[in-house]
């Protein structure tokens, strides 16, 4: 970006400058639900934009998809959003938001379809990089992110979750700022690329938590997502309709 500065969005880390002519703030709102809702919401209250842009990682949900692949996501879900009934099945609830004064309840939140087709046809132009170790150069998809505070390893949960959803990809934000987006009527687009794919090599454990990490590929991560956000927005200064 030229001119670069920090500039707080209340609490979180904002920086501002221009890119192709368009008016670029570039936001860290951390990981998960809360803090990209509250994020989004903070952006949307305080200084309303003309339309967001979520990109990072996340976990595929389909076992062609391999590191770097990018989604761009069409639809988000919700997927931890369930009635577990006293039998223990689980049915999914979905969206229970009020935009406009009306009250929206939803399976699935739709983003801005004139922003899926400029990243698909930015897509089309902007050469990915590989991942190291893979021979192959990284595709591009276009389907559903599914989001929750949850990272599943399970082989059969993500097929089922697959299976109900149709997702391509599940990550920890974009249902969040999805809803906030709806509510303010601001277009909004995922970006998202692969960084694991527990259907292939379960994720192991590297924090003193013994938790999953991908810290070794933290240069990596959400690499390739940055890049095809970045096309859009050159796009977006061109005049671009979105």
């Amino acid at each position: 970006m030229v001119g670069a500065a920090e500039q707080p969005l209340a609490r979180w880390r904002r920086t501002r400058g221009t890119l192709a002519g368009v008016s670029v703030d570039l936001i860290v709102s951390g990981i998960g639900m809360v803090s990209a809702s509250a994020t989004t919401s903070a952006l949307c209250l305080l200084d309303p934009p003309d339309l967001l842009l979520n990109y990072g990682c996340a976990g595929a949900h389909r076992l062609d998809l391999g590191p770097g692949d990018v989604i761009i996501g069409d639809r988000v879900v919700h997927f931890s959003a369930q009635i577990v009934r006293p039998d223990g099945t689980r049915d999914y609830m979905g969206f229970d938001y009020v935009a406009d004064g009306a009250r929206v309840q939803t399976g699935s939140i739709p983003t801005a379809p004139e922003l899926v087709a400029l990243a698909q046809r930015c897509a089309a132009q902007v050469r990915l990089p590989a991942w190291p170790g893979y021979a192959t150069m990284p595709s591009v998809h276009t389907g559903t992110v599914a989001s929750a505070d949850i990272w599943t390893q399970h082989s059969e949960t993500i097929l089922s979750l697959h299976d109900l959803h149709g997702s391509l990809c599940e990550e920890m934000e974009a249902a969040a700022i999805a809803q906030v987006a709806a509510i303010y009527g601001i277009p909004f687009l995922p970006v998202k690329d692969v960084s694991n794919n527990e259907l292939l090599k379960a994720t192991g454990g590297a924090t003193e938590r013994g938790w999953p990490s991908l810290g070794e590929q933290e240069l990596e991560v959400g690499r390739r997502a940055a890049m095809l956000v970045e096309a859009i927005l050159v796009e977006v200064g061109s005049g671009a309709p979105v």
